[in-house]
């Protein structure tokens, strides 16, 4: 039946908060209560005074006799000494470290004072001597069997990573050693921490008896908070609120029984003063989301009505099998008649310099460089019975040295993706070798003692030559050799309002794109239909208001000399034909 009364979860509890850590308080009441009950009395007569033989005790609302009873209120980070400790930093020959002094000269002052607030309640704060000797004795596993192994002191010495950043100079780091090969225990210590840093303040209780106050063996911990970077607090156990107190059972002759509660005493914040943060707060709030709508606007960019977008994001990843080493990238973007982009968009880009490493045998340099494309393609230019081109991407493969001997190590070209979504291809790349016989032997030596090889005046010459205007292109003769290749990853975005006409799917293929078109060039065709149609009924309606607006005698003269014109014209019809209804010129006989 004891069991129901006190509270047997001691789990901790996590809170967020905004407010300044310095304003948090926290109460402790710790009582000292009998080990058995004299009946359970009503609420009413919670905290009288009974009378036993002469003595004046006091009982809980459970009937127990209340033998010992201590209230403290802690602020953050305050320091509250116990019986042991006044006695180890009164003694100035025990202190060592500034810490130490500075509790030395605190016990001084409350020794001539009025001595200490508290009695068997204490703190411990950060990192102190004490602190860290009742932190020793935490186990790793909630087993009572436990048996501390080196691995498990190991992981007790890890400490917290700061969040500082080192300010480098270069490719080191200014007076400090960035790898440590043999690390001592006080270097392990020092540097191997966590990530996020968290203030500690453990409330501690003395439960030994009147007479023997600072035996270390006596002492409990009864609340830990903690409190990191990130505006996160962590009460274990959490806070007693409505629940029934929590427990604590010290044995000896007497077996005593301790209750304690622990409650949230800040100073809560008026109503006008939480009127006036949350002002504050929604009004920074509003500021930042004007600052984001300037930075991204709020609608798309809408394109005109006959006008095809294509939005290209790519990365040129990487560059594998050249021969040489310290290879680079040159990238050129080739825009085909009909389309368009911004003057102040650069369509060619460089790599930065990049060492090859061997993976699965095979030499790879990585760059991951980015780029992005924005092009448009003027639907109204093309004509129906002729091909489209699409924007090319060509590529330069080069090499240098320290003794700059700079090498062509290969040409490749790949067409942009006509289809939305993500596309990774790899461009195979050659490079020319010029003439046969002694100059391809001396390009070669050239190649390899002091750099430079033939080179292709024009990088269009990869593909289809910028200069060529023929029907058929032959490139035979040319001497070439196969290089390496260059993997491109593709991103690309369709924008057409012509789009909207075609069913959706999950991605446009490419047939739905031809189509997109087809649909956009009749388009084109009908709106030209109904320009002609318009101006037919224009023309009509002009017609009808100039009739409208002839007088009344003309128009009946008219009428009637149509009516004439018409009655003269049926009368000779019918004297052309025959008595049978046929024509008398089929009557005829030719003889």
């Amino acid at each position: 039946v004891m069991d129901q009364l006190y509270e047997k979860d001691m789990g901790g509890g996590t809170y967020r908060s905004r407010d300044p850590i310095k304003n948090f308080r926290i109460k402790i009441s710790l009582q000292r209560l009998s080990s058995s009950t004299i009946g359970f009395l009503a609420k009413s007569t919670e905290g009288e005074p009974t009378s036993a033989q002469g003595t004046t005790t006091t009982t809980n609302q459970y009937g127990q006799t209340i033998m010992e009873s201590e209230e403290l209120t802690v602020h953050w980070q305050q320091k509250f000494f116990s019986q042991r400790e006044m006695e180890f930093y009164g003694f100035e020959p025990n202190c060592t470290s500034v810490t130490d002094y500075k509790y030395h000269a605190e016990v001084d002052k409350l020794k001539k004072g009025s001595g200490r607030p508290n009695n068997r309640i204490f703190s411990y704060v950060g990192n102190e001597r004490f602190a860290s000797l009742e932190e020793a004795y935490v186990t790793i596993t909630t087993s009572d069997k436990e048996m501390r192994t080196e691995l498990a002191e190991r992981i007790m010495e890890v400490r917290r990573r700061r969040n500082g950043r080192l300010s480098c100079r270069g490719k080191s780091v200014a007076g400090m050693k960035i790898v440590e090969e043999k690390p001592t225990v006080e270097f392990q210590q020092n540097h191997h921490v966590l990530t996020t840093p968290v203030h500690t303040l453990v409330i501690m209780a003395d439960l030994s008896p009147q007479e023997q106050l600072g035996r270390a063996e006596f002492e409990r911990k009864i609340c830990t908070v903690e409190f990191d970077d990130n505006s996160v607090m962590r009460v274990t156990p959490d806070f007693t609120g409505s629940r029934p107190p929590y427990r604590l059972e010290e044995g000896g002759l007497g077996r005593d029984v301790w209750e304690f509660r622990i409650d949230h005493v800040s100073n809560s914040v008026s109503k006008m003063e939480a009127m006036r943060e949350a002002k504050v707060i929604s009004e920074l709030y509003r500021k930042h989301q004007v600052y984001l709508k300037s930075l991204v606007s709020a609608k798309f960019e809408e394109i005109p009505e006959r006008v095809f977008r294509l939005n290209v994001y790519g990365e040129v990843v990487s560059a594998q099998s050249f021969q040489q080493n310290d290879l680079h990238v040159e990238f050129l973007l080739d825009v085909p008649r009909d389309w368009s982009c911004d003057p102040a968009q650069l369509l060619s880009g460089c790599t930065h310099t990049c060492r090859t490493t061997l993976v699965d045998d095979v030499e790879f340099a990585y760059f991951c460089q980015p780029f992005h494309y924005h092009m448009f393609l003027d639907m109204e230019n093309i004509k129906e019975f002729e091909p489209l081109e699409w924007p090319r991407i060509f590529v330069h493969v080069i090499s240098s040295d320290t003794w700059g001997r700079r090498r062509t190590e290969g040409y490749g070209y790949l067409t942009i993706p006509s289809t939305p979504g993500t596309h990774t291809y790899t461009v195979q790349c050659w490079r020319p070798l010029g003439n046969a016989g002694y100059p391809a032997i001396a390009a070669e030596l050239r190649r390899f003692f002091i750099g430079g090889n033939p080179e292709l005046e024009d990088i269009s010459y990869v593909a289809v030559p910028s200069t060529f205007e023929g029907n058929r292109l032959n490139k035979y003769g040319v001497r070439t050799e196969s290089t390496g290749s260059v993997t491109i990853k593709f991103n690309s975005i369709l924008q057409c309002k012509a789009f909207k006409d075609v069913s959706a799917s999950a991605a446009v293929s490419k047939k739905k794109l031809q189509n997109a078109f087809q649909l956009m060039k009749g388009k084109e065709k009908s709106d030209a239909i109904s320009g002609v149609m318009d101006a037919f009924h224009r023309a009509r309606k002009k017609m009808q208001l100039a009739r409208e607006n002839i007088p009344l005698e003309i128009r009946e003269s008219a009428q009637k000399i149509a009516t004439t014109k018409q009655q003269y014209t049926s009368a000779e019809n019918k004297n052309r034909m025959g008595e049978d209804g046929t024509p008398l010129a089929h009557n005829i006989q030719i003889s």
